[in-house]
């Protein structure tokens, strides 16, 4: 079964239409996500406790670090990746995102690409992050752009800047191509510029999961230098995601949000 366009990538629950969260100058991309899934966990609860009861099903120790992994959230570093072939690449990117603590990723998709990360690959990792599928790159660029993000493409051109150079000091995206084409001419018009990762040896290029990891550890690890601190949601989106989190850390935390919908307000939860 094929997902819509525009969809999230995500384990979670149903997205439900919602009123949206007060305007901060986080992403859309990332509210929307947010948005819908506390929405969603709202609505099934019916007026319980909902949110307060999954953190306390939850041992100190894991929702700590729950509360470390939120408080950390990148949302001002993303990565996109255009028309990956390889569902391995598709996953160890997506992997990689989520370990170096960025709130989203975004998946642009042709006829003869789809989205499939490999799911021994992630460890369900994508359940953590906003998997933005763009059916456009062009899109794609321009609505990140448009949220105040610097777009560079990762190409081997004499016009690229080495990795170390791209700036940090406004939000940033880091674009990959095609294990095969490489970044399509379109993409590459799109953006605000291309950078390369230095090369030392006798291989004239790097696999696109690994090149991905470097780039967007080094510029991760950058910008939160820049930033003076590991994360930069705003409180609000902040709170919103962590209580989203807390329901995923749950195991059988579907079974525990169907009770609580079947008791209608009720504080009672029935077993797994």
């Amino acid at each position: 079964m094929t997902r819509p366009k525009h969809q999230h990538y995500r384990t979670g629950l149903p997205m439900n239409a919602v009123s949206p969260l007060p305007a901060s100058p986080v992403a859309s991309p990332v509210r929307k996500l947010i948005t819908s899934s506390v929405a969603s966990s709202r609505a099934q609860s019916s007026g319980a406790p909902g949110d307060t009861l999954y953190a306390t099903l939850l041992s100190p120790e894991r929702r700590a670090r729950v509360d470390a992994v939120v408080d950390a959230r990148l949302w001002s570093v993303t990565g996109v990746l255009e028309e990956l072939h390889d569902p391995h690449n598709m996953a160890a990117v997506v992997r990689t995102a989520e370990g170096l603590g960025l709130a989203s990723l975004h998946l642009v998709e042709g006829p003869d690409t789809p989205w499939r990360p490999h799911r021994k690959v992630t460890q369900d990792a994508h359940k953590w992050l906003d998997l933005q599928r763009d059916p456009d790159v062009e899109k794609c660029v321009a609505a990140l752009r448009g949220a105040g993000f610097r777009v560079f493409a990762g190409a081997l051109d004499a016009r690229a800047i080495e990795l170390a150079e791209v700036p940090v000091d406004r939000p940033v995206a880091l674009l990959f191509g095609n294990e095969h084409r490489g970044v399509s001419a379109r993409a590459r018009d799109a953006c605000d510029g291309a950078f390369h990762v230095r090369m030392h040896g006798m291989a004239q290029s790097l696999n696109v999961s690994v090149a991905a990891g470097i780039a967007l550890e080094h510029v991760a690890r950058a910008r939160r230098r820049h930033l003076g601190a590991d994360g930069d949601l705003p409180p609000d989106v902040r709170e919103a995601l962590r209580e989203r989190f807390y329901r995923l850390a749950v195991k059988q935390s579907r079974r525990v949000a169907l009770a609580l919908a079947n008791k209608a307000g009720s504080t009672e939860v029935e077993g797994p």
